[in-house]
This record gives C-alpha cells, sequence and structure tokens, in this order.
C-alpha cells in the first residue's frame, strides 16, 4: 500500500486504516489546513499533489479519492485508483437507487427505517418496506455490493493481506456523509470497528451510542443497519443468536428471518464459521417492546479470506490461491457499458487481462449451455480464460505468467 502524508507525518495507507482513532487529531488538522491529505503512490510535485479527501465519520476520519482524479492513482498498487470518469455519478436515470456525490454515497433502500407500531403485528415484510413512486430502491444485497465495489474491495493488488480494519476504513470512506433512506447515513448505519485491545472502551462507547438510537414506543419503531462480519448464527430456546466478528454484541433473530437468509444466501449461509472465507452482512435492527434487540432482516456476501467477493465455495478457493500467490486480479461485480458477460475473476497482471472461470453444476443443463456460450465469446473474442471444472484438484490449473 502506498504511503499517505498529512500533518507533516507520513505512514503506510494500512496503519492509519487500521488505527483512526491514533491519527484522528492530524486528520483534524489537516482537513483543516491544507484541506486534504497526498497520497504516495506516484512521485508528485508540491503544485500538484495526489490529493485525498478527508471524510469525518462520528470522532474519527478517512481517506478517500479525491474527485475525478482516481485515474491518477498507481494502478497496480493504490486502492484509491479508479478508471477515468467524474464521482458524481448515477449508472442510469436519476431515479437510480444507489447514487455517489462529492460528499458520500446517497441511497434509497427497500426497507423503512422508521415505522409506525400502532396494531403492528409482523416484524418485516413487504408491509414495513418503503412504496413511494419515483426513485428506485435497492435490496439490502445490492446494496452491500455496490459499497464493496465502489470502494474497491473486490480487488486484490497483490499484497500479503487484508483485514477488517481495513475494510472498515474504505467503506466508511465511500459512504462518507451521505444520505440512507433520506436521512443522514451516519445516523442510521453503523460499520463496525476492527478490534483493537487498547480501543475497546471507546469501539464499545460508539457502537452503544449508535445501538441507543433504535428505539421502540407505542407510537413508532426507529431501526438502524449494521454492516459486519458474521462469525456464528445459533439456535437458542425461542430463537437464533447472531453473533458478530470484532464485537462482544450479539442479536436476536427470528426463524423466519433466519430461514429466509438460509435459502436466499445458501453459499454465504453454508461458509459460517469456516476459517478459509469471511461472511459480511447487513442486517436490519429493531429494537422489540421488552427491549431486547433484533434482527427482522439480513443480507450475506461470501468473501475470501482477504474479503474479495465471492459467489461459492469454489471461488473463495480460487480466490485464496490468487491470494497466497501475490497475483493482482479482480472481481467484477456488475456489468459495465458493452459488457454482455462476468467471467468469475479477472486477472490484471498479465499485460492483456485474463478471465479465469470457476464451473460448477454440470448436471443442469441450462448451466451447461450458459458455459458453452461463454466459452464461444472468448474463444470469438481471442480472450485468453484460465478454467477449472471442481472436483478437478485447483492445483491442477494453471495461470499465465505475470507480465
Amino acid at each position: 500500500m502506498p504511503l499517505i502524508s498529512f500533518d507533516g507525518i507520513c505512514l503506510p495507507l494500512e496503519e492509519v486504516q487500521n488505527n483512526p482513532a491514533r491519527f484522528a487529531l492530524h486528520l483534524e488538522r489537516a482537513k483543516k489546513n491544507p484541506g486534504y491529505a497526498v497520497c504516495g503512490c506516484k512521485p508528485s510535485s508540491i503544485a500538484s499533489p495526489l490529493r485525498l479527501v478527508i471524510r469525518r465519520y462520528g470522532k474519527l476520519f478517512h481517506l478517500a479519492r479525491w474527485p475525478d482524479e482516481g485515474a491518477k492513482h498507481d494502478a497496480t498498487t493504490c486502492p484509491f485508483f479508479a478508471t477515468p470518469g467524474p464521482i458524481v455519478e448515477s449508472a442510469g436515470p436519476t431515479q437510480d437507487a444507489i447514487r455517489n456525490a462529492p460528499d458520500g454515497m446517497n441511497a434509497k433502500l427497500d426497507i423503512s427505517l422508521s415505522v409506525r407500531t400502532v396494531d403492528r403485528v409482523q416484524p418485516s415484510g413487504e408491509s414495513s418496506r418503503t412504496r413511494t413512486a419515483g426513485r428506485r430502491s435497492a435490496p439490502l444485497l445490492g446494496f452491500l455490493q455496490r459499497i464493496w465495489g465502489d470502494a474497491g474491495l473486490n480487488q486484490w493488488s497483490g499484497g500479503g493481506q487484508r483485514n477488517w480494519g481495513v475494510c472498515n476504513a474504505q467503506v466508511l470512506a465511500q459512504l462518507g456523509e451521505g444520505k440512507l433512506n433520506g436521512r443522514p447515513i451516519q445516523e442510521v448505519l453503523h460499520v463496525t470497528r476492527r478490534y483493537e485491545e487498547t480501543q475497546q472502551a471507546a469501539i464499545k462507547a460508539e457502537f452503544d451510542d449508535f445501538l441507543a438510537r433504535i428505539q421502540t414506543t407505542a407510537e413508532v419503531s426507529e431501526r438502524g443497519i449494521v454492516i459486519a462480519e458474521i462469525k456464528s448464527v445459533d439456535q437458542s430456546k425461542y430463537s437464533f443468536v447472531v453473533k458478530l466478528r470484532q464485537t462482544f454484541e450479539t442479536f436476536f433473530a427470528h426463524k423466519d428471518a433466519i430461514e429466509k437468509a438460509a435459502k436466499s444466501f445458501r453459499y454465504a449461509w453454508s461458509m459460517i464459521g469456516n476459517s478459509d472465507a469471511r461472511v459480511i452482512a447487513v442486517l436490519v435492527l429493531e429494537r422489540t417492546r421488552d427491549d431486547n434487540l433484533r434482527v427482522i432482516d439480513l443480507a450475506l456476501q461470501l468473501c475470501n479470506k482477504a474479503f474479495i467477493p465471492c459467489d461459492s465455495s469454489y471461488e473463495v478457493a480460487m480466490a485464496n490461491r490468487l491470494v497466497t500467490e501475490h497475483r493482482r486480479f479482480r472481481k467484477p461485480m456488475r456489468l459495465g457499458p458493452g459488457d454482455d458477460m462476468l467471467p468469475d475473476f479477472v486477472l490484471t497482471d498479465t499485460g492483456t487481462e485474463t478471465a479465469i472461470e470457476v464451473y460448477g453444476m454440470e448436471s443442469h443443463d441450462a448451466y451447461r449451455l450458459r458455459k458453452a456460450q461463454k466459452q464461444l465469446l472468448y474463444a470469438k473474442r481471442g480472450t485468453t480464460c484460465v478454467e477449472w471444472v471442481p472436483p478437478a484438484d485447483l492445483a491442477s490449473v494453471r495461470f499465465p505468467r505475470v507480465a
């Protein structure tokens, strides 16, 4: 990762991301004067530094790419690199559910954050979702995947590791001071912090302050959203208990919500607790009338050990191998202009990019047809594609050399 300069100090980006409290005062001063931090991924002059936005999130600060300057960063080593294009963007019409703006993300989700409780009987479901006309709304998983992709967490630069501190910093930088369902995003969404022994009390106080905003009265239920890594989901006497990594906090969940998640996100669900994978969740929380917090809705994203999104356990194995071998690659998250298919992964260190396909479900006719169509497209375009068809040994797969 590059060196970052601010307030007279110069440090590796990862150190700043993993220890936000330690550098909060320095970043606050730099935010006031000169108004930015400097990225050292490429040589720059005093007159033309590679600036980084310093965004406040609660009492801490996080770094984000400067508007319109993502393409100036090093494409192979810097997480602030982005293909040319303005930061104010929308993938479609103005009614798009998720937009990026200079101050952060503006999103509308298909859930309600404030629900009347008078005569309400069901904890979740369609009746509690937003139904306003006009702007479209995004599902929880779509929201999580958009954040992950826009934060650059679907890319790997060939480094040695990525922990939750890096994920937290890059997600918060992407969210910024944006809005969620028309409300300040920092008021209704919390991204759990990386556990630090020396910061344990502050981290707990910060989380408790957020959870205290989730209240249910006789008239209204004010909900909150948490993005965190799942540790386990255990059955209790009357419901389920959801445990998160990085915190000792636990939440109850009704059987219906758990069964729905297990069915909707079966690949991620099956990997919870597996040391080769990470499972990221976006949780919608509500306080019960007896003052307990419960999960009323959730979405899960399966990742490999370095938090690269994956769609199956086989993709997890492939991504883990690529990380171990220090390859540069990305996981395509959504179709771009002119795209008609998404490779499972793309090697970016081979001169011309190399597609990687992890095939499965060979017993399904529709899947075999789609596989044949993909192979035909790769052949027509002359695109190099590395294929793995489990249960063949992953070690037998050969990658092109690094250019």
